[in-house]
């Protein structure tokens, strides 16, 4: 089976992660469903694995992928998981070409996104986009125009944040938490 591991942490200091997905590829429907959920708590290098092993061990036969994510809280988190499992997830799909979410994403950033300005030595400014880590309020802001923008300009309606609290909207947030980080995930073989 394959593991997938990432944390957030950049200075590899994990002191709790937390197990956020269990998925199963089903071969009929081509979906992923969440089938499980533990806490695995890492202290001194030591990981206590026994809530984990329970969670495995309840699963049926199939080929799962398990994501660790550290349990540090996002405030923005709520914004991004709307933005890449809902907003930049519709426009690909409804658009002719179905450019990728990531590129949609660089796309929006860099028309709608603050630009942050960093000095560098000899006097040089440097200036970049942070969107992911912008505040809730901002990602909001971002949101919105992103979504008058598909909409104005290319006749794209997107659901509602209110109307992804229903049931059948849970799935498009499943992939993404790891979507949204755009970052390449460790793969272990075991």
């Amino acid at each position: 089976s394959n593991i997938y591991f990432y944390s957030k942490n950049i200075f590899g200091f994990i002191l709790i992660v937390k197990l956020i997905q269990l998925s199963l590829q089903c071969s009929l429907k081509n979906d992923s469903m969440l089938h499980g959920q533990a806490r695995l708590i890492v202290q001194d290098n030591k990981a206590a694995k026994q809530e984990i092993e329970l969670a495995i061990g309840n699963l049926k036969d199939g080929d799962y992928t398990i994501l660790i994510m550290d349990d540090t809280k996002n405030k923005s988190l709520p914004q991004l998981k709307y933005l890449f499992g809902v907003v930049l997830k519709t426009i690909s799909e409804q658009l002719p070409t179905h450019p990728p979410v990531d590129a949609l994403y660089r796309y929006f950033e860099e028309i709608y996104a603050p630009i942050h300005v960093c000095d560098l030595p000899g006097g040089e400014k440097y200036e970049y986009f942070n969107l992911k880590n912008e505040k809730a309020s901002e990602m909001n802001e971002v949101i919105e125009r992103i979504i008058h923008h598909v909409n104005t300009e290319w006749g794209i309606k997107v659901m509602l944040k209110d109307k992804t609290k229903m049931p059948e909207a849970k799935e498009l947030w499943a992939g993404a938490y790891t979507e949204q980080w755009n970052l390449p995930l460790s793969k272990l073989n075991k």
